[in-house]
């Protein structure tokens, strides 16, 4: 038996030019990175949002009870939303700003005369004020907006997130990092989202399709969570074209940041008594480096 020939048969043959520049490539990365490739990129998304139609009795755009798909779409993020998230997750502000004792209040602001605040800078996030003493369940608002002097809210609400009491001229403490987008509103504006998008075009306000609180869902260890709210009509709504996910409800000019837009799958048409079905789904990065 001839073993030269055996071990020249097993010996690694030479590699043309461009294997070896692939593998000094490879080994570049390795020292560089640990083996983690330089332009990887932590994921996103994409984030979902499914909607659909069920009829109520008058059969007016379709058979009671009959249910129609409206379909699947993915959501675009605005860059105030992505400048939201940044600020909540950096922390921005310290975790409790105290802002001192209002000079007045009503069901929608809280206001400090002389307070200098910048502009603003509580916009998506939340207030807490006592209502009338420590013996009393304080109540807080979604910061639609601010000026120098002035708070605007979405409304008082109850720790169980239902409408509470407007408060007295009380101290309110300015809570960072807890102002979540929990709500979802709709229009019929037909133009598709951008990312510069701060508020919806023709934002619904009236008639049971008007911005309202979402119910959220997650899983432990999961990538994504869940928005769903059914929007139910108390009147006629025909070609309903997109969605947006906002940081507080609505005020008397909108407010909040509008953190992600979508252009429904299709549009939609309700009578009085129809209910729309809306589930937002968002991705996040998985656990790990």
């Amino acid at each position: 038996m001839n073993f030269l020939r055996i071990l020249s048969r097993d010996r690694e043959q030479p590699k043309s030019q461009a294997e070896m520049l692939a593998n000094i490539e490879d080994t570049v990365r390795t020292k560089i990175n640990r083996g983690r490739f330089l332009g990887e990129k932590v994921g996103f998304g994409p984030n979902f949002v499914h909607a659909y139609v069920t009829r109520g009795e008058t059969g007016e755009f379709g058979a009671p009870g009959s249910i129609e798909n409206i379909g699947w779409s993915t959501n675009l993020r605005t860059t105030v939303g992505m400048d939201w998230i940044h600020r909540l997750m950096g922390g921005y502000l310290p975790a409790i700003v105290t802002l001192g004792t209002a000079t007045s209040t009503t069901a929608t602001t809280w206001v400090k005369t002389a307070a200098g605040f910048t502009t603003d800078t509580y916009k998506g996030g939340r207030i807490v004020v006592p209502v009338t003493g420590l013996t009393t369940e304080p109540v807080y608002g979604n910061v639609l907006s601010n000026d120098a002097t002035t708070l605007t809210v979405d409304q008082w609400w109850t720790a169980a997130d239902a409408t509470g009491t407007t408060p007295g001229n009380s101290a309110g403490l300015f809570l960072n990092g807890q102002g979540p987008a929990r709500f979802i509103a709709l229009t019929t504006d037909t133009s598709g989202p951008a990312t510069s998008d701060t508020a919806l075009t023709s934002e619904i306000t009236t008639n049971g399709l008007q911005r309202a609180l979402a119910t959220f869902a997650h899983t432990g260890g999961t990538q994504t969570y869940t928005l769903t709210k059914t929007f139910s009509a108390t009147g006629t709504h025909t070609n309903v074209h997109k969605a947006g996910n906002f940081t507080g409800g609505y005020g008397s000019a909108g407010g909040g940041i509008l953190v992600a837009a979508t252009n429904l799958n299709a549009d939609a048409t309700l009578a009085s008594g129809d209910s729309l079905a809306v589930t937002w789904t968002w991705t996040l990065p998985t656990a790990g480096a």
